[in-house]
């Protein structure tokens, strides 16, 4: 059986961006070994939309080529969670709309479940 492992934001913001001499080969190894089927990472929700946050606000990094990177790295098969679907449907969400991320996810969750969004915020009402 393949070992799971949980990396933190900082591992997966390393590896994308490749710009740390020595946290970002670190980084590069971890997800070696998973391409290698000798480990899988799970992705948990709320690291993803750290990882959103940091790399939009922070870096600065243009919504397209984030979501575009955030996607590929989502799509890999060693890439594991249960909620892997709601979070691509709210990386799409966010792609395509004015939203923030996390406006998109409480708006994918609330579709999911079922359940009535309140919100305040005008564009996310609209969707609801």
């Amino acid at each position: 059986m393949t070992k799971t492992i949980i990396v933190d934001a900082n591992v997966i913001i390393r590896f994308l961006l490749n710009d740390h001499p020595k946290l970002s080969p670190q980084a590069i190894s971890i997800f070696s070994q998973a391409q290698k089927k000798l480990i899988k990472v799970y992705l948990d929700e709320v690291i993803l939309a750290e990882v959103i946050w940091t790399l939009s606000s922070f870096y600065k990094i243009k919504k397209a080529n984030l979501t575009e990177n955030i996607e590929k790295f989502l799509s890999q098969d060693w890439v594991v969670s249960k909620k892997k679907d709601l979070m691509l449907n709210a990386l799409y969400l966010y792609k395509s709309s004015n939203l923030d991320y996390i406006d998109c996810w409480a708006y994918v969750v609330s579709q999911d479940f079922k359940f009535k969004l309140e919100t305040f915020d005008m564009n996310l009402k609209r969707l609801s």
